[in-house]
């Protein structure tokens, strides 16, 4: 049995953990990973960069052996002589660490090969197997997990060609330095990307003048601090009996009223939190600060939901879907995706003392030859020298994706098909490809951001991680039956 995994990020690494496993009892088993330099072992999130990038999770929260919910914890206990780690939030880079201190242990175990490589094509086999190209091999395989991370950044005015236009941000040691003293500098977006962009001029570009740009104008929520939710209406139980009656679909109003009710059992106000539509505001953020109990018992509510998260959104006709995103999403988003409380103190400081700026209203950004200029409803223009793009990455996929090559052939030879809500379409709970060309397709697994308009909600270390058990077992119990 040949398996190829297809990029050494959290997903990948998930995949060689469970192969390593499956080796131990059918040792015929010959696995190959496959990854670019810069981010084999830890992805690109978690690649080496500024120590002031911080992981947005506290470190008891995350690991990758789900089966040791602390793994973090203790290998920051032994490994750096951390005392009480796990409500720390630490440097992305030192998470990378770990990531590759594990990685390294299961390449030994499992007798790994290792192509440090980007994989430039997969392609179909007459008997079923699948050939993988990369710039110096050409290897068939009996399955194929694909683990590319997300899609590229998102470029909504088309400034890519600009030399003063940013991009992708990261690493932030590579691409900041470029900036010159003393200039005027655009951020584009005010999400968890932003925030980065924020601590790494406040305490290594203190002599830039940092601007930040987005049509709303609002940061994300403060993680706030609570305890873990006892459901009594998102239930395994409740989710079946509604698709029951229902023909296997629930709709949007029976989770709203879900959720209603759920926050009314834990005695929480939805007015102060969900029912505030100036989540991120400063406003917002002071008294976030000054409650976090509050706000983070509605995030753990959000948060809690994880598991069951694939299961409802599948069970949602495409028009609730598409309601949801339209009515929910932004405040949802802003909840679930929260960042630090010391991260929220110093931003709330800055802002206040004017040391940034920031303007909502955002509708357009326009080139000239050396700098930029933001057009903003209602508001007079303004301009800056460089600009960052802190947007973050695309969700849509079509055939067009020129950034990202292995893609835009997969698509293109329809191995996979785009997804209505983002991303590539897969089969749940085995993570197959959906392919317009050969149906589900057992022996290509897809995994990660990749695969987030079905898998919904996936921007967590655990469930992406987690998602590697079911992917090998069903390919196990595949080729055997073959």
């Amino acid at each position: 049995m040949k398996i190829a995994i297809i990029g050494m990020g959290v997903a990948g690494i998930g995949a060689l953990r469970e192969w390593t496993r499956e080796k131990e009892t059918n040792p015929s088993i010959e696995l190959t990973v496959f990854g670019d330099e810069d981010t084999f072992g830890t992805g690109a999130p978690y690649q080496k960069d500024n120590e002031k990038l911080v992981m947005n999770q506290a470190a008891g929260t995350i690991t990758i052996k789900p089966e040791n919910k602390n793994d973090f914890v203790e290998w920051l206990q032994s490994t750096k002589n951390e005392t009480e780690p796990a409500a720390k939030h630490y440097p992305r880079e030192l998470f990378g660490d770990y990531l590759k201190d594990r990685m390294n242990d299961w390449l030994v175990q499992s007798n790994a090969e290792i192509i440090k490589e980007e994989v430039i094509s997969v392609q179909m086999l007459a008997n079923n197997q699948l050939q993988l190209t990369s710039s110096s091999t050409v290897k068939n395989f009996d399955a194929v997990h694909l683990c590319i991370g997300g899609l590229a950044y998102k470029d909504s005015y088309q400034l890519i060609n600009h030399p003063n236009f940013i991009v992708n941000p990261f690493p932030v040691k590579k691409t900041m330095p470029f900036i010159p003293k003393g200039a005027t500098v655009g951020v584009l977006g005010t999400g968890l990307t932003g925030i980065d962009i924020f601590r790494y001029t406040k305490y290594h570009r203190p002599d830039l003048t940092v601007s930040f740009f987005s049509p709303s104008g609002r940061f994300k929520s403060v993680r706030g601090q609570a305890d873990a939710i006892d459901y009594r209406f998102f239930t395994t139980e409740n989710i079946k009996l509604a698709k029951e009656k229902n023909n296997g679909f629930i709709p949007l109003d029976t989770y709203v009223e879900w959720f209603k009710k759920e926050a009314n059992y834990q005695q929480l106000s939805l007015k102060n939190n969900w029912g505030n539509n100036q989540l991120g505001s400063k406003e917002t953020l002071k008294k976030e600060l000054t409650n976090s109990k509050e706000i983070g018992a509605i995030q753990n509510l959000l948060h809690d939901m994880s598991p069951f998260l694939p299961e409802i959104w599948m069970a949602l006709e495409e028009k609730d879907k598409q309601r949801f995103f339209e009515l929910y999403y932004e405040r949802w988003d802003k909840l679930r995706s929260s960042f630090p409380v010391a991260t929220a103190k110093e931003l709330v400081a800055a802002w206040q003392a004017n040391n940034i700026t920031v303007s909502n209203k955002l509708t357009g950004v326009i080139k000239e030859e050396n700098s930029f200029k933001l057009i903003l409803k209602d508001q007079e223009p303004q301009y800056v020298d460089y600009l960052i793009n802190a947007a973050g990455t695309e969700k849509k996929v079509s055939y067009q994706v020129d950034r990202m090559p292995l893609l835009r052939q997969l698509i293109n030879e329809r191995l996979l098909q785009p997804e209505t809500f983002g991303g590539v379409q897969m089969s749940l709970p085995d993570f197959s490809a959906v392919s317009q060309r050969y149906g589900i397709l057992h022996t290509l697994k897809v995994h990660g951001e990749l695969i987030s308009g079905i898998q919904f909600g996936n921007n967590s270390v655990n469930m992406v991680s987690e998602s590697a058990q079911p992917a090998v077992q069903d390919i196990v119990h595949y080729l055997k039956k073959d």
